[in-house]
Formats: structure tokens, sequence, C-alpha cells
């Protein structure tokens, strides 16, 4: 029965291979008639994980909103009222499906952001994949409406709806 329990223990640690998110860049681009702009963070957390018995990937990223900078502090202020960061201080994001090709990975999740989930899908390029690192690049849209988002205005315009979010994650293998 001992032995048992040593392949069982064996055959888990092999099946799941994880990666802790130790880097990355997440940059969301802003557009007004009169300007344009952006913000971005580095306080990029969570994981990815590999199965390799169901050959299946499963990643968590979570963002601190207040992290977010625009090198503006009022615009940064008031975009932490406009998502509501101090009721849903974080933008989460769980995995439904990762299909990995060649040089690029089909992503499709879900993202929470101002208290509402939404699914999305986006594709991401494979920098660098080692057996103990990796990193991605990639990009998605947004529509602030989709989240329940009210749009600032200036000089009696709205901002536009549609927002750019660019990312850079860098994973390094958990042993």
């Amino acid at each position: 029965m001992k032995y048992f329990f040593q392949v069982v223990f064996l055959f888990s640690y092999v099946a799941a291979i994880e990666y802790d998110i130790k880097g990355g860049k997440i940059t969301y681009y802003g557009d007004h008639f009169l300007h344009k702009w952006a913000g971005s963070t580095n306080h990029v957390d969570g994981f990815v994980e590999y199965n390799s018995t169901t050959n299946q990937y499963n990643c968590s990223v979570v963002i601190p909103i207040n992290t977010f900078s625009s090198g503006n502090d009022s615009r940064d202020s008031n975009m932490l009222i406009y998502c509501k960061a101090y009721d849903f201080p974080i933008i989460r994001f769980e995995s439904k499906s990762i299909e990995v090709n060649k040089n690029s990975i089909d992503i499709e999740g879900i993202i929470e952001f101002a208290g509402v989930k939404k699914v999305i899908k986006t594709k991401a390029q494979l920098i660098n994949f080692q057996d103990s690192e990796f990193s991605i690049e990639g990009e998605f849209e947004i529509l602030l409406s989709e989240f329940e988002i009210s749009r600032p205005i200036l000089l009696f315009v709205k901002i536009e709806d549609m927002i750019l979010i660019k990312y850079s994650i860098k994973g390094v293998r958990n042993e």
C-alpha cells in the first residue's frame, strides 16, 4: 500500500507543471479627440499550469487597479473612481481554454473588471519558452460600456468606449 501512494504522489507531481508569473507589464491605451494616453503597471501576479495527463493549460492572473500609472496623478485618481477600484480593487483573468500553436497561443478566458465578468479571446505570441521559463506578448480590446463603466467627459465629449490592452507576461517554473 505504501508503494501505491508513492507512485500516485510521483505521478501527480509529474502530471502538473506550474509556472509562477514573475514579471510582466500591462498597458491600457485610451483615446479622446483631443489626445491619447496610456497607463501601465508591472504588478502582475498569477500562475500558469500545464497538466501533461490531459495536455491542458490553465492560468490565473491578478492585477491591482491602483498600480496603474499614466504619468498624470489626476487622471489616475479619476480612473480609480470610474473603474470602481474602491469596490473592486483587482482585475482578474481566469483561462477557460489555452491552445498552444507553433509560435502563438490562443487564449480564451473570463476577465473580471469593475465587478463585471466577460469572456475574452486573445492571441499571444510566444517570445521565449524553455523548460524553466517562458514569456508571451499579446493584446485585446475591451469596451468600457460592457463593464458598466461610465466614460469620463472632457469638453462635453466622452472618451472612446474602446480601450486597447497590451500585455507581456513572464513566468518561471515553480519547482
